[in-house]
């Protein structure tokens, strides 16, 4: 983003550009925990008797159910993410 793109926005679509940056910052984050848990179990299962899942090794945060998003949550977010993305589209093509 380049400084005549950040005075343009309101604080708004400022917010949502910051908060749509940490939610792609803690998605890769959550993948690379991920990753690092099923390559730990691939490395242990030869090693033991009984078989081990990945989620046997650890639970995250994020695994929680009170952490599960709904349906319909689900939805309304990626709605917002259409959204946000014909907004910054249109919003490019009138930059040229």
């Amino acid at each position: 983003m380049n400084v005549v793109d950040l005075y343009d926005m309101t604080p708004q679509m400022f917010y949502n550009a910051q908060k749509g940056l940490m939610d792609i910052w803690q998605t890769e984050n959550q993948a690379d925990w991920e990753r690092t848990r099923w390559l730990a179990c691939i490395l242990l299962n030869p090693h033991v008797k009984k078989n081990i899942q990945p989620k046997d090794i650890t639970r995250f945060p994020w695994e929680s159910a009170k952490n599960k998003k709904t349906e319909k949550e689900i939805e309304k977010i990626r709605n917002e993410a259409m959204l946000f993305k014909k907004i910054n589209e249109k919003k490019m093509k009138q930059n040229g």
